[in-house]
C-alpha cells in the first residue's frame, strides 16, 4: 500500500534550566500508509504532541527527516491556524488558504463545514467570543472538510461534547475508509482509539516502544500505567503541574482499619496535606477517582478558606467493584490551578458480600458495584 507519511530518525532536542539539555523525542521511525488510521498513545510528557507539531512544521527536529506525500492540514490546539478577530466566515477562508485550497473550492465546501459545527447563527461573530466548545467545532469542521491528504489531530476533541466527539469519530472514520486519506490520532481516550484505529504506536519518555494492533498495544500501555507513582511520597515528586503556590504533601486512602485494602460496601478515608506560599481567601480542593484502566468514575471537590493546609475526604459506604483504583488530586487557590498530582494514591477493593463480576475481573476493568435482585 503507498504511503502518505514517512518518519525517518526523528528525534528532538530542547535546552532547559540554562545549559541542561532534554531530549523530547529520541530516534523515531514510523510510516503512515494511504487510508490508515494511526494512534498515538503515551503518558502526558511522552513525546506525543512534540512530533506532531514537528509535523505540522511548527518547530524543526534536531535529527532526522520527514517525507510527506500530499496535502496535510492539523487540529493540535484550540485556535491553531484561526485569528481571534476575524469572523467564524472569514477564518474559514484563512484557514482553507493556510491549507491551499482555492478560494472557489472553500466556497464550494463552506455550506457543509459550516453545518457540521453547528455555528450558523455565530459566522459573522469575532471568533475570540467563542466559547472553546463552538471554536474547537469550527476548527474541526474546517480541517475535516477540507482536501487534506493526511489529518494530524491531538487531544483537542475532549473540549466538545459527547455528540459532537460523536460527530468527529463517524467523520474520521468516513475521512479513512470511504476516502482512503490518512489520519494520525492523539488521544487519552483509549475507546476511541481502540475502536478508531488500524494500528497504535505506543510512546514512552520520547521514545517508540512498540506498534502493532490497538487491542494490544493498549493492554501494554495501560498495564505499564498501573504502577506508575504507585509507591512516590507526592512532596517528593517533580512530575506536577500548576505555578507552585501551594503542593501536596501528603494524600493517602485508609480503610478502617488503617490499611489500604478496602472492602466493598465499607468505609474510605483520605488524607490531604499541603503547604502554601502565597495568601489566598479561598481553596478549591478536586479530587477524581478512576479505576486502573485510567476510566473515569466520579469526583469530589471541596472548599475551605485560605489559611487551612489539611482536609478530610469520607466515603461512607465504597460502591465500588473488586479491583485496583486511583485518584488524581488538584489544589486550586483563589481559582488558579497551584498542584496537580496524577496517580496521586492508590487503593484496592476487596469484595467478600457481593459476588464478583467475571467480566469485569477478566478485562481488568472495575468499576461501580451497583446491587440488584432478580424475579423470574
Amino acid at each position: 500500500m503507498k504511503k502518505a507519511l514517512e518518519i525517518q530518525g526523528i528525534s528532538k532536542q530542547y535546552r532547559i534550566a540554562g545549559k541542561e539539555h532534554f531530549w523530547a523525542l529520541d530516534d523515531i521511525h514510523l510510516d503512515l500508509k494511504q487510508g490508515e488510521v494511526l494512534g498515538l498513545i503515551g503518558a502526558n510528557g511522552a513525546g506525543k504532541s512534540t512530533l506532531l507539531k514537528i509535523l505540522s512544521r511548527i518547530t524543526a527536529p534536531t535529527k532526522g527527516q520527514i517525507k510527506v506525500h500530499g496535502k496535510m492540514a492539523s487540529l493540535l490546539e484550540v485556535g491553531t491556524g484561526f485569528h481571534p478577530e476575524l469572523s467564524g466566515r472569514e477564518n474559514i477562508f484563512l484557514n482553507g488558504s493556510i491549507l491551499g485550497m482555492s478560494r472557489a473550492a472553500i466556497k464550494a465546501r463552506f455550506d457543509e463545514i459550516v453545518d457540521f459545527a453547528g455555528v450558523s447563527r455565530f459566522l459573522d461573530m469575532p471568533v475570540k467570543r467563542y466559547s472553546s466548545g463552538m471554536f474547537v467545532r469550527l476548527a474541526f469542521s474546517v480541517a475535516a472538510h477540507l482536501d487534506s491528504d493526511i489529518l494530524l489531530i491531538d487531544e483537542v476533541l475532549a473540549v466538545g461534547d459527547a455528540d459532537f466527539q460523536k460527530k468527529c469519530l463517524a467523520r474520521m472514520e468516513d475521512i479513512s475508509k470511504a476516502q482512503a486519506r490518512s489520519i494520525v490520532f492523539v488521544s487519552h481516550n483509549m475507546g476511541a482509539i481502540n475502536s478508531l484505529c488500524d494500528r497504535v504506536a505506543w510512546i514512552n519518555q520520547g521514545k517508540l516502544q512498540d506498534t502493532g494492533a490497538p487491542n494490544e498495544m493498549i493492554e501494554q500501555y495501560l498495564g505499564g500505567l498501573e504502577q506508575l507513582n504507585a509507591d512516590r511520597n507526592p512532596a517528593e515528586r517533580s512530575d506536577r503541574e500548576g505555578d507552585g503556590r501551594a503542593r501536596f504533601q501528603q494524600i493517602e486512602v485508609k480503610a478502617k482499619d488503617g490499611s489500604k485494602l478496602l472492602k466493598n460496601g465499607e468505609s474510605l478515608q483520605l488524607d490531604l496535606a499541603w503547604e502554601s506560599s502565597a495568601q489566598a481567601k479561598e481553596i478549591r480542593l478536586e479530587l477524581h477517582l478512576f479505576n486502573s484502566r485510567g476510566n473515569y468514575l466520579s469526583s469530589f471537590q471541596h472548599y475551605l478558606s485560605g489559611d487551612q493546609q489539611r482536609a478530610q475526604l469520607s466515603i461512607p459506604e465504597l460502591p465500588l467493584m473488586a479491583g485496583r483504583f486511583f485518584f488524581n488530586a488538584h489544589i486550586y487557590l483563589d481559582g488558579i490551578r497551584a498542584d496537580f498530582l496524577g496517580r496521586a494514591c492508590y487503593f484496592e477493593v476487596l469484595s467478600e458480600e457481593w459476588q464478583q463480576n467475571e467480566v469485569a475481573v477478566q478485562r481488568q476493568n472495575p468499576g461501580v458495584e451497583i446491587k440488584s435482585s432478580w424475579q423470574s
